[in-house]
C-alpha cells in the first residue's frame, strides 16, 4: 500500500484547477529537494519466525497538506507527475534500506502498473540503483497495488517477463479487496500474494474469510506463489493464519512502520515461538537445495540442529552446522 492513515483524512479532489495551481510549487519543490520521508514496515515468516523483508512506504514532509500519501500521489498521478514521484521514492526506499538489508531480505516497494509501462521506467535504471547500494534485483519484489487498473493484460506480463529475467520479483497486493486483484493473479501469476486487510480482520471469528484465505493459499500453491497475510492487528487474528499455514504476514501487531526499523513485537514473538521451534526442528531439505541456500538458512535462523535431506520423502542425508567454524558438513546415505 502507498499510504497508512486515519479515518480522518479525506479525499481531495485534485483535478479542480484552483487546487492544483495552489499546491504546484510545494509539490515540486518535494521532489526537486526528496523531502519525503521512508518507514518500513517487517514482513515475517510464518515457517520460521523470523523477518523475511520489509515493505517500504512513504510519507510526505511533516505538517504540510502533501504529509498524507494519499493527497502526494492523488495529486503526482492526475497533473502527469507519478513516474517522477515514484523514481524519488523507489530510489530513497533502497538507499535507506541498506542500514539493515542484506543477501537474504527482500524490499518490497509499491509500483503503480501505469508506471510500470513507461517507456522511462527500465529495469537496466534500477539495477544501477541497487549495484550502487550492494543490493541486487534478487532483494526487490514490485507491488502491483489492487488500485493500479491494468488494461491490456498481454502486453503487461511482456513488460513483467522482462524485468523477471533480471531476477526482480513481481506482488499482487490488496488481493481480496475487488475483483480486479484475481485477474490479476490469474494473468500475471506473482511471486506474491497479499491478502488485504478486509480478509483478515477478525477472521479468527469469521469462517467466511477462513475459507476465502483458505483458497488463496491453496491457489498460491498450485502457481508456485507464497502468501502475505496483511493488517494483522492481534495475536487472535495471528494465531489464526499461522493454523492456515500462511507463508509470511505483517501487520501492527507484529511491528508498526517506522524509521529505522524496529524488532517484532514480544507479543507477536509470543505466538510465533511454538511455530518456529517446530521449524527449527523438522526443517528438511530437499536433495535440490543448493549449499548456497542451506548456508543462508543456517545463517538466518542461527539456529546449531541438524536438519535431514530428503526425496520423494524419504530420508537420503543430513545436513549440519558446526559452531567452532561455522561451516555445514553434508553426509548423504
Amino acid at each position: 500500500m502507498y499510504f497508512f492513515c486515519d479515518k480522518n483524512t479525506r479525499h481531495i479532489e485534485t483535478n479542480d484547477k484552483g487546487f492544483v495551481e495552489l499546491y504546484r510549487e510545494e509539490f515540486f519543490h518535494i521532489i526537486a529537494n526528496k523531502q519525503i520521508e521512508t518507514v518500513y514496515q517487517p514482513i515475517v515468516s510464518l515457517k520460521s519466525g523470523d523477518i523475511f523483508g520489509y515493505e517500504g512506504l512513504t510519507r510526505g514532509p511533516k505538517e504540510g497538506f502533501f504529509q498524507s500519501p494519499i493527497h502526494l500521489f492523488e495529486y503526482a498521478e492526475t497533473n502527469g507527475q507519478l513516474f517522477q514521484l515514484e523514481k524519488v521514492t523507489r530510489e530513497l526506499a533502497i538507499e535507506r534500506s541498506t542500514m539493515w538489508m542484506d543477501g537474504n531480505k527482500k524490499l518490497f516497494i509499491n509500483i503503480n502498473s501505469q508506471v510500470m509501462q513507461d517507456p522511462q521506467f527500465t529495469p537496466g535504471y534500477t539495477s544501477q540503483v541497487l549495484k550502487r547500494f550492494n543490493l541486487s534485483p534478487s532483494n526487490i519484489v514490485f507491488e502491483i497495488t489492487e488500485r493500479s487498473a491494468i488494461k491490456d493484460f498481454m502486453s503487461f506480463k511482456q513488460i513483467l517477463h522482462h524485468y523477471r529475467n533480471q531476477g526482480f520479483q513481481i506482488a499482487v497486493d490488496d488481493a481480496g479487496a475487488g475483483y480486479s486483484s484475481l485477474q490479476a493473479i490469474s494473468e500475471l501469476q506473482p511471486d506474491y500474494i497479499k491478502i488485504d486487510r478486509s480478509l483478515i480482520q477478525n477472521i479468527h471469528r469469521e469462517p467466511v474469510k477462513e475459507a476465502l484465505v483458505e483458497a488463496f493459499v491453496i491457489t498460491a500453491n498450485k502457481m508456485n506463489s507464497k502468501v502475505v497475510a496483511e493488517g494483522i492487528e492481534t495475536a487472535a487474528e495471528l494465531k489464526k493464519l499461522i493454523q492456515l499455514d500462511i507463508d509470511y504476514c505483517q501487520g501492527f501487531f507484529l511491528a508498526k512502520p517506522s524509521y529505522p526499523v524496529t524488532g517484532i513485537s514480544a507479543e507477536a514473538i509470543d505466538c510465533l515461538k511454538e511455530k518456529k521451534a517446530a521449524f527449527q526442528l523438522n526443517k528438511a531439505f530437499s536433495c535440490d537445495t543448493s549449499i548456497g541456500d542451506m548456508i543462508n538458512y543456517f545463517k538466518a535462523t542461527g539456529t546449531m540442529n541438524e536438519h535431514m535431506i530428503v526425496h520423494d520423502n524419504l530420508v537420503i542425508g543430513k545436513v549440519e552446522r558446526r559452531e567452532e567454524n561455522d561451516e555445514i558438513l553434508i553426509k548423504v546415505f
